[in-house]
């Protein structure tokens, strides 16, 4: 949901990216910057859902794997 609205958000920032005033220009450039940013670090948390801060733990998928695979 946070990829999908700092997207909306930067693609809002360049439709107005036209303005005459620096800044404006300033303050859309920082903004689009820490939009990027922001999408950017998320990538990398959930690509490495088992390291990190926020790190989940293997062991409900194994629970569900055990369950079921078939009886040995």
């Amino acid at each position: 949901m946070a990829i999908l609205l700092t997207s909306g958000l930067v693609l809002g920032f360049s439709a107005t990216f036209g303005s005459e005033q620096a800044l404006i220009h300033y303050g859309m450039v920082a903004a689009v910057s820490v939009l990027v940013a922001t999408n950017l670090f998320l990538v990398t948390e959930l690509s490495y859902a088992f390291l990190g801060e926020f790190a989940t733990s293997p062991e409900p998928l194994r629970a569900v794997v055990e369950a079921l695979s078939p009886p040995r």
